[in-house]
């Protein structure tokens, strides 16, 4: 009987640590299996996903993938300043023509719970954001009209990893459509990132 119960015991730790070892093998890397400060080649070396894409202009590099990002069909762009990496950045539903604003409004929800289970409550209490910045709340019936104008913005923002990484769950208009993205970047850069995008085109 002791030797059954030992032998339970056994089985049930090795189950156990297969179960756990993803989960601290996950912790060494900052985006999937990339981290911040990586170069153009590394991070083509370790992404599998289909290489749709790249760009440089300037000091600025992109890598776009074609993948799946939570559960659905999304675009995967990799951006390098100075042939760093800095950002990832998954689009939702890209090229859907099927998809209406209100559904991708449903699903910025759907990605929002699935954040806030893996990393707690985001750190704004509004999601509603304002061309200048201001965060609103929003008129929940007229929340398709406010986004397709660009009235409105919807965003929910976390910081994790020991602040190494910031997330950013963005619904926006951008040029001539509402698009749903999901921002990955590097907390501690010493520059703002999106200035100096927009400094160079991209």
């Amino acid at each position: 009987m002791k030797k059954l119960v030992l032998s339970f015991l056994v089985i049930l730790l090795l189950v156990t640590s297969t179960q756990l070892a993803p989960v601290t093998a996950a912790t060494k890397y900052d985006f999937k299996n990339v981290n911040w400060g990586m170069t153009v080649n590394q991070v083509k070396k370790k992404e599998k996903s289909k290489l749709l894409d790249t760009t440089k202009i300037k000091d600025i590099s992109l890598l776009e993938y074609k993948t799946t990002g939570f559960r659905v069909n999304a675009k995967l762009v990799y951006i390098f300043y100075k042939n760093k990496l800095v950002r990832a950045v998954y689009e939702i539903f890209p090229n859907d023509t099927k998809k209406t604003t209100m559904d991708k409004y449903y699903k910025y929800f759907s990605i929002k719970r699935d954040l806030f289970d893996e990393y707690d409550a985001s750190i704004n209490f509004k999601d509603g954001l304002t061309p200048s910045g201001k965060r609103v709340l929003y008129d929940s019936e007229d929340v398709e009209k406010d986004l397709v104008s660009g009235a409105i913005a919807l965003e929910s923002n976390w910081v994790i990893d020991k602040k190494k990484t910031s997330i950013s769950l963005m619904l926006a208009r951008v040029t001539d459509a509402v698009r749903l993205r999901v921002i990955y970047t590097d907390y501690n850069l010493k520059y703002d990132l999106d200035e100096l995008i927009d400094a160079q085109k991209y």
